[in-house]
């Protein structure tokens, strides 16, 4: 027979992050000492508390061979938000015979927020003509249940569960999920949005994200079929507002292939000028229709009016204006 005196605890031990929401958990401790006989390793248990008061029973995580005397380990920890921890760890020695516990401080889980959302438009100081714009984004990518806020100004925060009618798709949302907000009839002038997407579960918000723009009034002279003589200014004002609201969008402007000048550019010209401003509206459509398919957010792919021969017709012109407005 022989006298074993037992191992002696770790001297500290120390669980990190002390308030986190998902793990892992670091350990690491230092001190340990064999007595009698070496160290062979450790047990390694937790206990957890909703109050930080009352605690279960131990709950053994782990043995683990190591003869060091100091070290570091992850373990698991709860993802119940208000839920505290604490970890034990005993010493063990080559004839198996275990330490008093060594305890380690207590960590707590508090709540996920979500991932800030990114903004595909507006471009940040950009401006449309759209009295109700647009807003294209992407939730966070954690958690995977969310709710998308925006708010104008100082106004109210709106989100797809209380104001479902303002959001493609409405409701809770998956993370890294395409949607679109499209606000409420706004004035004319500079306005400053702000979206955040906010954990249902513990009503987490996420960091805010904001872009200002200005809604501007119809650049547009009104165009009466047989009676409004199409120019070259109702020509360059859709130029002009289309490369407005492709700014919006964050696309690059057109450059247009000809210059147009009052009484000096051709009138037989006029249809290759409308097809080139078609042809520079087509990727605004295709954008906003990336986040949305449903009615009333998407925009249908246009049914253009013909041509037609002779001077620029009125309906033709109205057309890309009425939908420049829309954009």
């Amino acid at each position: 027979m022989r006298k074993n005196t037992p191992p002696e605890k770790a001297s500290v031990l120390t669980a990190a992050p002390s308030v986190y929401s998902e793990g892992p958990i670091t350990l690491t401790w230092s001190g340990a000492s064999g007595g009698t006989s070496p160290i062979k390793g450790y047990m390694l248990a937790s206990k957890t508390s909703t109050d930080g008061s009352t605690w279960t029973s131990w709950n053994v995580l782990e043995n683990f061979d190591l003869s060091a005397s100091s070290g570091a380990r992850t373990a698991a920890a709860s993802t119940t938000p208000g839920t505290y921890t604490k970890y034990g760890l005993w010493t063990i020695d080559t004839l198996d015979v275990y330490s008093a516990e060594q305890v380690s401080n207590t960590i707590l889980c508090v709540a996920a927020a979500c991932d800030e959302p990114a903004i595909a438009a507006p471009k940040n100081g950009s401006a449309t003509y759209n009295p109700n714009p647009r807003v294209l984004l992407t939730t966070g990518a954690q958690p995977s249940e969310q709710v998308a806020q925006v708010k104008i100004g100082t106004g109210d925060w709106q989100d797809g569960v209380n104001n479902p009618s303002l959001f493609s798709p409405s409701g809770e949302v998956g993370g890294s999920a395409a949607m679109m907000f499209k606000a409420e009839t706004q004035t004319a002038g500079a306005k400053t949005l702000t979206v955040r997407c906010v954990n249902t579960d513990f009503e987490a918000p996420s960091a805010e994200v904001s872009r200002s723009l200005t809604v501007l009034a119809s650049p547009f002279e009104e165009i009466a079929a047989n009676e409004t003589k199409v120019k070259a200014s109702h020509i360059t004002a859709l130029r002009t507002a289309v490369n407005t609201v492709r700014n919006y969008y964050d696309l690059a402007p057109v450059s247009w292939s000809e210059e147009i000048m009052a009484g000096r550019t051709e009138v037989k010209n006029w249809p290759l000028h409308i097809l080139e401003i078609r042809s520079a509206v087509e990727p605004v459509i295709t954008l906003i229709n990336q986040y949305s398919t449903d009615p009333g957010f998407a925009v249908p792919e246009p049914d253009w009016e013909e041509l037609g021969t002779g001077r620029p017709r009125a309906a033709v012109m109205n057309q890309l204006a009425e939908l420049i407005l829309s954009l």
